[in-house]
């Protein structure tokens, strides 16, 4: 799957924009502008190329990130207290293509794939207090540890359209992106020490995965603030 990746990110590379200047022959290949951004999927930022053709296509490459690991407390009632411990990260390295239709409009729509290193969500849950459960007391060492866990594919795709342009016309831009990633099928995984391990709840992933297969798809807005490299940039 990096493999992948990387060759989308060389050719896409292989396709940037090459600075001219007059009466020199010779090719740099410089980003037209830089950006960072906030959203949804976390902060990131981002590079941008002025493509060669009469399409005003703007070509990016760059990431994000978003991470939660906080410790939480949960009061189930009759002074029962249980510790939950999630382990959520968005890190995401993605090319996209962005098309502007219209000449003097910043409005654009984009198209693009990204690789994840860390396509999952985990939650580990183990009880702190005596737990009273429908009428059965369950000391902490009974009641064990739980750990759960989603799956995507490392592969994501990606379209969206927004306002605003990655190589403003003047020095700095903001605009702004909505859009939306596609996933795959989720995967669960399940391991119980304690009263669980008693219980079939782990051969029900199968019918666990098939409710979740409407969980594709991860929405993303974000706001966008954009630098020129150039002070006359080439507009797309």
């Amino acid at each position: 799957m990096k493999k992948a990746l990387w060759v989308v990110c060389v050719l896409a590379l292989g396709r940037v924009y090459a600075v001219e200047s007059k009466g020199d022959s010779s090719v740099q290949w410089l980003p037209g502008g830089i950006g960072i951004h906030a959203g949804i999927t976390g902060v990131g930022g981002h590079l941008a190329w002025k493509l060669p053709t009469k399409a005003r296509l703007v070509l990016r490459l760059g990431g994000s990130y978003l991470g939660y690991k906080k410790t939480l407390e949960l009061d189930l009632g009759d002074s029962s207290i249980v510790e939950l411990r999630p382990d959520f990260v968005i890190g995401l390295v993605q090319t996209s293509l962005k098309w502007h239709p219209f000449r003097r409009g910043a409005f654009f729509v984009t198209g693009g794939v990204g690789y994840t290193w860390r396509p999952d969500i985990r939650l580990e849950m183990t009880a702190k207090t005596l737990l009273e459960l429908g009428g059965i007391q369950m000391k902490p060492e009974e009641f064990g540890t739980i750990q759960l866990g989603v799956r995507w594919s490392p592969i994501v795709g990606y379209a969206g359209f927004g306002f605003g342009r990655s190589i403003p016309r003047r020095r700095f831009g903001m605009g702004v992106e909505m859009g939306c990633y596609y996933l795959g099928s989720p995967k669960v995984d399940m391991e119980f020490e304690g009263f669980l391990e008693t219980t079939t709840l782990a051969e029900q992933t199968p019918l666990i995965e098939r409710n979740m297969r409407g969980y594709r798809f991860l929405p993303n807005l974000q706001l966008v603030f954009t630098y020129s490299l150039f002070k006359k940039p080439l507009r797309p």
